[in-house]
């Protein structure tokens, strides 16, 4: 398998995230953040979208308590989740 590299990650209405757009990732990146500001759920953004297309929608909505437990607080959704990656030969993936 190649290398990936991950350009972009947009994430909105997502528990902690309501809107928020990580750019211009290194290949190395260090998560430090006081309790409560969303490194676990960030790790779980991936987790979810692996059992999203593994799976299906629903089944990784389910494995985490349903949609209002996904959900933002203080909004409705829709949950929205972005990613852009660069595959090997160099070209731009989005989901």
């Amino acid at each position: 398998m190649g290398n990936m590299q991950i350009e972009s990650l947009e994430i909105k209405n997502y528990r902690v995230f309501k809107d928020v757009e990580l750019k211009s990732l290194p290949r190395l990146t260090a998560l430090v953040g006081a309790n409560g500001t969303g490194k676990s759920t960030l790790f779980d953004v991936f987790s979810f979208l692996k059992d999203a297309l593994a799976h299906n929608v629903g089944k990784a909505v389910s494995r985490r308590g349903g949609f209002k437990e996904l959900v933002s607080r203080g909004t409705t959704g829709p949950i929205a989740i972005t990613i852009k990656f660069r595959e090997t030969g160099g070209r731009i993936a989005t989901y």
